[in-house]
């Protein structure tokens, strides 16, 4: 009973601190409070903390799926999803197609588009969800925002990628050079190891045996000049595929070339 008691008092004065200080991040479970990262500095609309565009863009291919998280559990506030809950905040989802523009409360389907927990899954995505999601937590006296990027596109004509949605990677002649499966963390299932399909130009290839793959990486022992491409990996998530392409450039050894020209 007591720690019950405790516990209610702690997110008591949780949720004052949050009304008194709005800059400030929150932490649950603790009667002191921390400034947040000084190099970002918030708006104040509508008596709620925007924090604008988030660092992070998810850009992904027409017909995959998508796991948006709601920024503000991942690097503004001290506090995940259930604890939030516990304080008395709800979490909202809004759109809109761009900074500035009028942003539109989402209605779930709870089939295509599905609210679960602190983030939105798109199972799969369409051209028309392209723009801007921003998740909002508040209470009767507390608001904070922030907006996640989402741009879907399609692939090239004739391949299996999109050339603005790359990934770049490079490697030296003679190293050794790993290339991962990027951004797939969502897909993966703790208890089994994932069946990862790798391509190059989009096509399947007979790979070279200093060529291994382990788990979500692709592994080449010793780069080669004829490894420069596009690689793309393939993984299957219920009825859906997840593509990534990663670009693979590659330069000189600079060993060779400090031996050479000294």
């Amino acid at each position: 009973m007591q720690q019950s008691l405790t516990g209610i008092m702690t997110i008591a004065r949780t949720l004052m601190m949050f009304t008194t200080f709005p800059t400030y991040v929150f932490t649950l479970g603790s009667a002191s409070i921390q400034p947040f990262n000084k190099n970002l500095t918030p708006k104040f609309a509508d008596g709620c903390t925007d924090w604008s565009v988030d660092i992070k863009k998810y850009q992904v291919l027409v017909g995959e799926p998508v796991r948006i998280k709601c920024a503000l559990f991942y690097g503004y506030i001290r506090a995940n999803y259930s604890l939030a809950q516990s304080a008395g905040l709800s979490l909202m989802w809004y759109k809109s197609s761009g900074p500035g523009d009028f942003e539109e409360p989402i209605a779930f389907d709870g089939s295509r588009m599905s609210k679960e927990e602190d983030s939105i899954w798109f199972r799969p995505t369409l051209l028309q969800d392209s723009g801007l999601y921003a998740c909002v937590i508040r209470n009767s006296t507390y608001c904070m925002k922030v907006s996640i990027s989402l741009t879907v596109g399609e692939n090239d004509t004739g391949l299996c990628y999109n050339s603005k949605m790359k990934y770049f990677e490079k490697a030296e002649l003679s190293k050794s050079k790993e290339i991962s499966c990027r951004d797939i963390e969502d897909f993966l299932l703790p208890t089994r190891e994932p069946e990862i399909l790798w391509y190059k130009e989009c096509r399947t290839k007979s790979w070279r045996p200093s060529i291994v793959f382990k788990r979500d990486t692709l592994l080449i022992r010793e780069v080669r000049e004829d490894d420069i491409g596009n690689y793309t990996c393939e993984l299957k998530y219920g009825g859906f595929v997840v593509r990534r392409t990663t670009e693979l450039t590659v330069t000189g050894n600079h060993s060779l070339q400090y031996l050479i020209f000294n």
